[in-house]
């Protein structure tokens, strides 16, 4: 980071909401699945609680570098620009009264941040591509974006709750898109177990959604 702080889903989308509008319609129209511990997290945000901040990073780092690196595609660009939002959020900590307060302003600092960079490489002809969504499209475009990362944060939470070993090896593959070599040269292990460990991985976040949501 330039600088530090201290130490799942369905919408109604209608056309002639403007981004933004959408966005928070979105967001806001989704209760919290854990209402009172994430209400708790909101509080100790709002007094300032640098823990509360980092459960808050912690838990929309990675979804959010997601949603912005399908913006963008860049990885390295999608990273900074997710630290610079959780600065802004810092940097605004008291102004939040709900989780769902907190999830547009995330996702909505993030999309603007990632169209301020497209824009400013409209000139390239490699971002040319990227821009043309903007003339009509930026609505269906962002809020599918975000369906999709919701999606992503959830399975995000069911893998944390994998063991060690197959945790570690799913978000190799899912979230780095690394390939089976190269997790195995990462991790000092064969390909073989490797592919085991995706396979009982998969097994285990199968079971874990379908408990968390049954008859889905």
């Amino acid at each position: 980071m330039k600088e530090q702080f201290p130490g799942d889903t369905g919408y109604t989308y209608a056309p002639e909401t403007t981004t933004k509008e959408s966005i928070t319609m979105h967001l806001e129209s989704s209760p919290p699945s854990s209402s009172d511990p994430e209400q708790a997290m909101v509080a100790d945000l709002r007094r300032g609680n640098s823990q509360a901040m980092i459960s808050f990073f912690n838990l929309y780092y990675s979804p959010l570098c997601y949603f912005a690196e399908r913006m963008i595609h860049d990885r390295p660009a999608a990273e900074d620009i997710v630290e610079d939002t959780f600065m802004k959020l810092w940097k605004k900590h008291t102004d939040f009264a709900s989780i769902q307060n907190i999830k547009a302003f995330l996702y909505i600092t993030t999309r603007n941040a990632c169209l301020n960079l497209l824009k400013q490489q409209q000139r390239d002809a490699s971002s040319r591509r990227e821009m043309a969504y903007l003339n009509g499209d930026a609505d269906d475009f962002v809020l599918n974006n975000i369906i999709r990362t919701e999606v992503m944060t959830e399975i995000y939470r069911q893998i944390e709750k994998l063991p060690a070993q197959s945790r570690k090896v799913l978000k190799m593959s899912v979230f780095e898109n690394m390939r089976n070599h190269e997790i195995a040269a990462a991790l000092d292990v064969s390909i073989h177990t490797v592919k085991n460990q995706k396979v009982r991985a998969m097994q285990l976040l199968r079971m874990n959604i379908c408990r968390q949501h049954p008859g889905a």
